[in-house]
């Protein structure tokens, strides 16, 4: 009987070791599987934010460029306009030493249509600046960085990234 109790003992020691053996070799796995996801995250995380900051990049340089291209017209059409205004203002002048009511009917509707054009400018400059004001609505106050150190992104204040969810089947960080 002592030595059934011995082999007993001896099994059931031999029981806990193989558990707590496996229990380590699982905890390992686990580990290694969560680095590697942690790694793939970072990856898929860093390869999306390239791809948004490309992205605003190339809208705000779209934005500049029409913005630029609409100044350069304004300027060319007050120059423009405040010589025909001049030209005008001399012609009605005339008109008006020879009685021409014609001149200034003229010249009220070449100010008219100068202040339907400024209208037309200043309303397409608003659409645009609203255009830039829902962009930077829609990053939900990130900010993209890329300095000599590599690149980031920045979370708005009392932001932080949890890690380990999925939006359809690729890696996605939760703001909270």
């Amino acid at each position: 009987m002592p030595n059934t109790g011995n082999s007993l003992a001896s099994l059931a020691e031999r029981m806990r070791a193989k558990t707590e053996q496996d229990r380590q070799e699982l905890e390992a796995l686990t580990r290694q599987q969560f680095d590697a996801l942690s790694k793939s995250l970072r990856q898929s995380s860093a390869a999306a934010l390239r791809t948004t900051e490309a992205a605003i990049q190339k809208k705000l340089g779209t934005l500049e460029e029409s913005i630029a291209s609409r100044c350069q017209t304004l300027s060319w059409t007050f120059g423009r306009k405040w010589l025909q205004a001049l030209l005008l203002s001399m012609a009605l002048l005339a008109g008006m030493a020879l009685g021409g009511w014609g001149v200034v009917t003229l010249f009220t509707y070449k100010i008219m249509i100068l202040r339907g054009e400024i209208q037309s400018l200043n309303a397409s400059k608003a659409d645009l600046e609203n255009t830039v004001g829902q962009l930077e609505k829609r990053n939900w106050g990130l900010k993209v960085l890329e300095n000599q150190d590599g690149r980031f992104i920045i979370l708005p204040p009392k932001a932080t990234a949890k890690t380990g969810w999925t939006v359809g089947k690729q890696q996605a960080v939760k703001l909270e």
